[in-house]
């Protein structure tokens, strides 16, 4: 079940620096998950396995990536980012999933959240990131029309014609990384330039699409497989500064089960769209 996130209702997880250890066999997904959660929210975690790191082997991995060249060079490592959740996230499960009690949309947002800031704060150190939420960048009162910014995101047109949430664009061009100037259509445009003059902001971090589905048979202690398409644009000016799509199916091989940390082998591949070295790429 695919969840188009209110961004309302992830506040929780953006506020305040609770570890996501803590929510580790602390009750199941919400309604972007698929599978049951009855008789499992008080359940010990029998099936977690031992406590310790999660060691995964990353296999059947897909990538594309591509930088606008010249807006990632003018970028402004001193302006205002503002960071938005995840537009869609697809958590899906098996009904009799016994090691996916943290397992939820939210959970994964949050994860993914805490390592977009993590390699923000390596990357850019001076950029002043803030969270594109009522109550904090943006006043309470615009929390209605933020219910449907994610959604007039999602469908615009981008992409060879396609709408922003369509992964053809990128799944068909896998083992390309390229600098690219994109045009952006012009509704898209005007959308983000809307944005980033209501809110006063120069850029906006957009996960697109996350979709995690957790596999209890991978590995020695279950795994999970993961897509994301993960954006960064230059909203002032409408145009894209990169983009990269990364697919891989992850498998235990020590005994403590994914539940938890499900972004950490995405860190490194989103830290190599931070530190491109445009003198190794073609131009297109």
């Amino acid at each position: 079940m695919a969840k188009i996130k209110s961004f309302s209702s992830i506040i929780r997880f953006w506020v305040g620096a609770l570890p996501l250890a803590l929510m580790a066999c602390a009750g199941a997904g919400g309604p972007g998950s698929e599978g049951g959660d009855d008789g499992m929210a008080d359940t010990p975690c029998e099936e977690c396995g031992n406590q310790g790191e999660i060691e995964l082997k990353i296999s059947d991995e897909k990538t594309y990536r591509e930088w606008n060249q010249k807006a990632y060079s003018r970028i402004d490592s001193s302006a205002v980012v503002g960071v938005l959740p995840s537009l869609k996230v697809v958590a899906k499960r098996p009904e009799d999933c016994k090691m996916c009690h943290s397992f939820s949309a939210d959970a994964l947002d949050f994860d993914l959240a805490r390592i977009e800031d993590s390699l923000f704060v390596k990357a850019f150190p001076k950029m002043n990131r803030e969270l594109m939420l009522p109550g904090m960048r943006l006043p309470d009162a615009d929390s209605s029309y933020l219910d449907t910014l994610s959604v007039a995101l999602l469908k615009s047109e981008f992409a060879d014609g396609k709408k922003l949430e369509d992964l053809a664009p990128w799944v068909e061009r896998d083992g390309i990384e390229q600098a690219f100037a994109r045009v952006v259509p012009a509704k898209l445009k005007v959308l983000l330039n809307g944005i980033a003059s209501r809110y006063e902001v120069r850029y906006l971090s957009m996960p697109v699409y996350l979709e995690v589905e957790m596999k209890p048979d991978l590995g020695k202690r279950g795994g999970y497989t993961w897509k994301i398409v993960w954006s960064l644009w230059d909203a002032r000016y409408g145009e894209l500064v990169f983009l990269t799509y990364s697919e891989f199916t992850a498998a235990t091989t020590s005994r403590v089960a994914p539940e938890k940390e499900w972004s950490t082998p995405f860190a490194p591949r989103l830290w190599k769209m931070f530190t491109v070295d445009f003198g190794k790429l073609e131009s297109h």
